[in-house]
């Protein structure tokens, strides 16, 4: 909101300003004149606060395949808000998805996981205790 008022004002003073100079002549020498600035003998340094990051990063490494596997499916939702969204209904056709494409693939249905909006102790010791080999987190319900 302040934006739009920011905004709102400085285009009205472009506008005031350009309806107070018209007809009329430049004059030859302004106080409005921009004047170069006089050198002081000064250095600034402008430094980037952000700086150069360099992280490294290590990924869990890739299964080979998802035969035989056990895939934990987390959904951050509440039990109440699960069938509210698409979660549930992306959740479970991944999951018939999966187990046509890949013999043996256990499911831990995200129904079976706490359903919380942010992944505190609880639902990842949930996760840890049905010892998966992969995991899949939809955000959202």
């Amino acid at each position: 909101m302040k934006r739009n008022k920011t905004s709102f004002i400085i285009t009205l003073m472009a506008i005031l300003a350009m309806l107070c100079s018209c007809g009329s002549q430049p004059s030859e020498k302004s106080a409005m004149d921009i004047k170069p600035a006089v050198s002081s003998g000064v250095t600034l340094t402008v430094l980037n606060p952000q700086g150069d990051v360099k992280k490294e990063r290590v990924l869990a490494p890739r299964l080979e395949t998802l035969e035989g596997k056990k895939v934990a499916m987390w959904l951050t939702a509440t039990p109440d808000q699960i069938y509210a969204g698409k979660g549930a209904e992306l959740y479970d056709l991944l999951e018939k998805m999966l187990k046509e494409k890949y013999s043996g693939i256990q499911i831990v249905r995200y129904a079976d996981l706490p359903m919380k909006f942010m992944p505190e102790n609880e639902v990842v010791d949930a996760i840890i205790k049905t010892q998966p080999d992969a995991v899949v987190a939809g955000f959202g319900g």
